[in-house]
């Protein structure tokens, strides 16, 4: 229960809320007035019910208005006002830095309320030198407001190429140059994809030597970690002497980062991958709370869905398919894959290495792994199956019970009677990896960000993942309201204050006076996210009205198709502060 409360200059401070009231707002007239709605701050507090004023592209007031008029009213009775959400993990500056127009609005971000995207995700920029991209971003017009980042896997290959190895002084000290202009050019920090090439051949103190640099500039480090499973996602138990027991050595590097550099810390997109990691979100939390608890500054993010990655996938391993005697140590993305007739042959060949009395049994202990990774056979569905439509919706393991054959042999046997020269694995799957008390435990730690790890979805089939249509909205109608993981407050708050905070905005991610307008208001009763494994591209429903800065870009539900967004420069080596530009 509240018990205090107490006037000063024009503002009434109650414990844990602050609610600007005007001393006159008769005769004031603003652009957009936002009446009668229960207010979620961003911070995590407590709903209240206020009105809010935007003059520009600013928050003017929040509180009783009842006097103000406006050239648009619009009335949030029985609905939530909120601060637009941040997007911590985001694809989207591959399509907001193109040159097509659609892309550019972004409709299925702010359809569900992101009005903030962050650059650089997985290390990589779209553009370098850093300005280029900014410029671009700028001249085209984009639909949701971009926060540039430093990618560190950019600045290696600028300096290295793609060299697989670890980097000599002489090349780190080159790459600490690049990181250094790129964030005198705007950037908030350092992001990075270790687990990717050419940034798994880094070694740690190369990340925290670059990371030092973003410390002068109270930056923040974002990461795709080295891995979150037993093994890096491209190798696989043929290519090691034994199975690691532990998986939370990714997480461990990111805090070790943030240890010894000071700076704030994400280890993004955070989950648990296969039936062999499940529970290990327990280990991460315990290691990130005693690690905060040393004053260590470090956060997750994360998208509310037991399934990962980003399209469809095939099951059969590439090694399966190729030629007897082709070396397969450079893993699952080596570029030899894509190379032109490296399956011709397909069938043959993949008789003949599971008849290798060396290699089938090995073959046989990877495609094991990899059905665990996935979460399991009776979890690995089918999305596609152009050679019989019925298959669709099934599992993997209701089509090998189905055969009388093992998971493994109902893939190779898809491949054998079924595959082509143009999908030599016959069938497409999307797996639910992950496990609902992972996914719920991190959702449940106050240091957990939302993210997409999505982009802007201009055409999509089945099997994507419907993160870029709908993770922002799933967080507070499946988690919030219906299964009541976290309260509402706190849903809002991972959506918004928070990853303002990480990022250092200090003027977008909460309601407040002088803060930018970026602002959603929704509907919890009818808020859901529609999008599905099978149907990725339906929008979210709930979601009635977005600005960005001011400028509606969803209306009635409608997207409007406003430019409104603007590229976030951070200002100085000592200011938090953004310059909206």
């Amino acid at each position: 229960m509240i018990s205090t409360a107490f006037k000063r200059a024009g503002t009434i401070i109650v414990t844990g809320l602050v609610l600007a009231i005007p001393r006159s707002v008769a005769g004031q007239e603003f652009d957009v007035l936002i009446r009668g709605g229960r207010i979620l701050d961003g911070t995590g507090n407590p709903d209240f019910r206020a009105d809010v004023a935007i003059r520009g592209d600013r928050i003017v007031a929040v509180g009783s208005l009842s006097g103000a008029t406006a050239r648009r009213v619009i009335d949030a009775t029985g609905r939530f006002v909120v601060p637009g959400f941040i997007d911590l993990h985001s694809h989207a500056d591959r399509e907001l830095a193109g040159g097509e127009l659609e892309p550019r609005k972004a409709h299925n971000l702010v359809a569900q309320g992101i009005t903030t995207v962050v650059g650089g995700a997985d290390g990589r920029n779209i553009r370098w030198p850093l300005s280029d991209e900014i410029a671009d971003l700028r001249k085209l017009g984009i639909g949701v407001n971009f926060v540039p980042m430093v990618g560190h896997s950019t600045v290696r290959r600028r300096v290295m190429g793609g060299a697989e190895r670890v980097a000599t002084p002489a090349e780190v000290s080159k790459m600490i140059e690049l990181a250094r202009e790129g964030m005198k050019q705007g950037a908030w920090g350092l992001g990075a994809g270790p687990e990717y090439r050419p940034a798994r051949f880094s070694e740690t103190e190369e990340i925290i030597a670059l990371a030092r640099v973003v410390a002068d500039y109270d930056g923040f480090y974002f990461s795709h970690q080295r891995t979150q499973s037993p093994l890096p996602q491209w190798q696989y138990p043929s290519m090691v002497d034994r199975m690691p027991t532990f998986g939370p050595q990714g997480t461990a590097e990111t805090i070790r980062i943030g240890r010894e550099t000071g700076i704030r810390v994400v280890g993004s997109h955070i989950k648990t991958k296969g039936t062999d990691t499940w529970g290990w979100s327990a280990a991460d939390v315990i290691q990130v709370n005693r690690a905060r608890a040393e004053g260590v500054q470090v956060y997750f993010d994360q998208y509310p869905y037991e399934t990962f990655g980003g399209g469809s996938h095939t099951m059969i391993l590439p090694w399966a398919l190729a030629a007897p005697g082709t070396d397969y140590k450079g893993g699952r993305d080596d570029p030899k894959w894509s190379q032109d007739g490296v399956f011709d042959n397909f069938r043959e060949n993949l008789r003949k290495n599971l008849s290798d009395p060396r290699f089938g049994p090995l073959l046989i202990k990877d495609h094991e792994y990899y059905i665990r990774k996935k979460g399991g056979a009776d979890r690995i569905i089918i999305v596609s199956a152009p050679f019989d439509a019925t298959l669709v919706g099934k599992s993997l393991q209701e089509v090998a019970a189905t055969w009388k054959v093992t998971p493994v042999d109902a893939l190779f046997k898809l491949a054998l009677d079924h595959g082509t020269a143009a999908n030599p694995h016959a069938v497409r799957f999307r797996s639910m990896g992950g496990h609902p008390f992972d996914v719920e435990n991190y959702m449940r730690q106050d240091y957990t960000a939302t993210s997409t790890d999505g982009t802007i979805s201009m055409r999509t089939e089945p099997g994507q993942h419907p993160r870029s249509y709908g993770a922002f909205v799933r967080k507070l109608s499946h988690y919030a309201r219906d299964k009541q993981t976290i309260s509402l407050a706190s849903g809002v708050r991972s959506n918004s204050g928070l990853p303002a905070q990480i990022v250092g905005l200090r003027d977008r991610g909460l309601l407040r006076e002088g803060y930018y307008a970026d602002v959603v208001v929704f509907d919890y009763d009818r808020l859901a996210d529609r999008a599905t494994v099978l149907q990725p591209d339906l929008y979210p429903e709930g979601i009635d009205v977005v600005l960005v800065n001011g400028q509606v870009v969803v209306d009635g539900g409608q997207r409007t198709g406003a430019l409104a967004g603007r590229v976030l420069l951070k200002t100085s080596a000592t200011s938090s502060s953004s310059a909206s530009r």
